[in-house]
């Protein structure tokens, strides 16, 4: 999975994204943090998993790539669904999803 933002920014693309994700019912439970040259996704609802992904930069923006997965149990049944719900907030606040 990879996504890549036309701002370099990290900073301000990790507020874009927990602003699209705030009021919504996904906002509850899942999270996005900027570590250093990662973005980590931490979705945290009967149990804690957490999603990595690694900054490479790109003409005209940069690009992110998953890089690790760490899933809890309970939330196998769902990944699918959540990440394609990710994948949507990422594209509403001006991301691409490749």
């Amino acid at each position: 999975m990879k996504f890549y933002f036309p701002e370099s920014d990290t900073e301000k693309i990790v507020k874009s994204l927990k602003k699209a994700l705030s009021g919504r019912k996904l906002g509850k439970m899942v999270d996005f943090n900027n570590e250093a040259t990662k973005i980590r996704v931490t979705i945290s609802k009967l149990g804690t998993s957490n999603i990595d992904f690694k900054q490479t930069p790109a003409k005209d923006g940069v690009e992110w790539t998953l890089t690790s997965e760490k899933i809890a149990f309970s939330h196998k049944a769902f990944k699918d669904e959540v990440i394609e719900k990710i994948n949507k907030i990422i594209e509403s606040v001006g991301g691409t999803v490749l």
